[in-house]
């Protein structure tokens, strides 16, 4: 079976995403499509602004057969390395294509870019440009010294250089290709009468009360404006609370902290606000997703240990169509990983980490997803 690989986070699923599961197939004429999607947590550094059933729900109703989850340890990480435990679950599932989205629509400038990243002058450069105090991505930037090229550093291109560069360190045969993403941009306010959106425009749409029901595919259109939504500002006073009580010793046994951020982050602990916070925080090295993603960590209690998790240790189903279950019966007996259908307590140190943060976003909702983590996957 030829089997279509995407990685996506849906937050929410939109008419974009939509666009990109058809186009895609339309490309490689899959007999199954598989997305690696991340699932109680961002990439950003937040949690997921709906919880992980309703988006996989979504996913199988749109095109996709088999949901898969991206362990949260590896999506709170930078862009490079949650590119790379997602393209490694692809490469265990044994997929033949992955089609991402980029700015360009083109191959041939992610190459040259991953040429170049891949030379000991360019390596060199983004060092000195960090030492300078500078974050990775503008270090990366700055060390770009053709302006073509620098000009293709924007957010989906550089989400792609990382797929091509964990497929390229995977000795992966994996071919990738990529298509061109439609008008609407990342950061783009909400334009009324134009059905694709961007997944911004549409969160800050819903947090600000506005319907946004015919913005997004069925059946997500039909529950968007009454689903229990959570984002990382809601927890600032447990957060807060926490830091407080710290010092820097209890940092060296937490995940997500170097180059002296917990020394920042502890002399902001006076601040009433999480934007006061992030903002007293910020500094060039630091980019708002960095603080975000440490943030998270704190406030999650992630254990330094779980740094010893090169690479996603199990594959966990949250979803599957009758074709998506045909697939996993026709590969299994060579994923060479464990194959989960729950997150069961004790099964393995990430799966209890699921647990324990929906555990905690059930403190701000009025369900149970930590119960929802021992179900069984949905089934279209």
């Amino acid at each position: 079976m030829k089997a279509l690989g995407l990685i996506a986070e849906y937050n929410p699923m939109h008419f974009g995403h939509t666009y990109h599961i058809r186009e895609s197939q339309a490309l490689k004429k899959p007999d199954v499509t598989i997305v690696v999607m991340s699932g109680s947590v961002v990439q950003r550094g937040d949690f997921a602004m709906h919880d992980k059933w309703v988006r996989t729900h979504t996913a199988l109703h749109n095109g996709v057969d088999l949901v898969i989850e991206l362990p949260s340890f590896y999506v709170l990480q930078s862009a490079d390395y949650f590119a790379q435990a997602s393209v490694d679950l692809l490469d265990r599932l044994h997929v033949s294509d992955l089609v991402f989205g980029s700015e360009t629509g083109d191959l041939n400038p992610l190459k040259s870019l991953l040429a170049l990243h891949q030379t000991s002058a360019f390596k060199a450069a983004v060092k000195a440009a960090s030492a300078e105090g500078l974050s990775y991505p503008d270090a990366m930037v700055k060390a770009t010294q053709n302006a073509d090229l620098k000009l293709g550093l924007t957010p989906n291109n550089i989400l792609g250089l990382g797929y091509l560069k964990a497929l390229n360190a995977l000795d992966s045969q994996i071919n990738a290709d990529t298509i061109k993403r439609t008008k609407r941009t990342y950061y783009a306010p909400l334009k009324k009468f134009q059905k694709i959106q961007s997944a911004t425009a549409i969160r800050t749409a819903i947090n600000s009360g506005q319907s946004a029901a015919s913005y997004v595919p069925d059946p997500l259109s039909g529950v968007i404006d009454t689903a229990p939504t959570v984002q990382l500002a809601d927890f600032y006073r447990e957060f807060s609370y926490r830091l407080k009580m710290v010092d820097n010793a209890a940092f060296k046994q937490q995940f997500g902290f170097a180059e002296g951020l917990e020394n920042r982050f502890l002399k902001a602990h006076h601040h009433a606000t999480y934007f006061d916070f992030l903002e007293a925080v910020k500094t060039p090295r630091y980019t708002y997703a960095h603080i975000n993603r440490a943030m998270m960590h704190f406030l999650l209690h992630t254990p330094a240990a779980f740094d010893a998790f090169d690479a996603p240790p199990y594959i966990r189903i949250l979803g599957m169509t009758k074709t998506g279950q045909a697939y996993l019966n026709h590969v299994k007996k060579d994923l060479h990983l464990p194959v989960y259908t729950s997150a069961k307590h004790g099964q393995h140190p990430l799966l209890d980490f699921e647990i324990k943060i929906s555990q905690l976003i059930a403190t701000k909702t009025n369900q149970d997803f930590a119960q929802k983590e021992l179900n069984p996957p949905i089934r279209v």
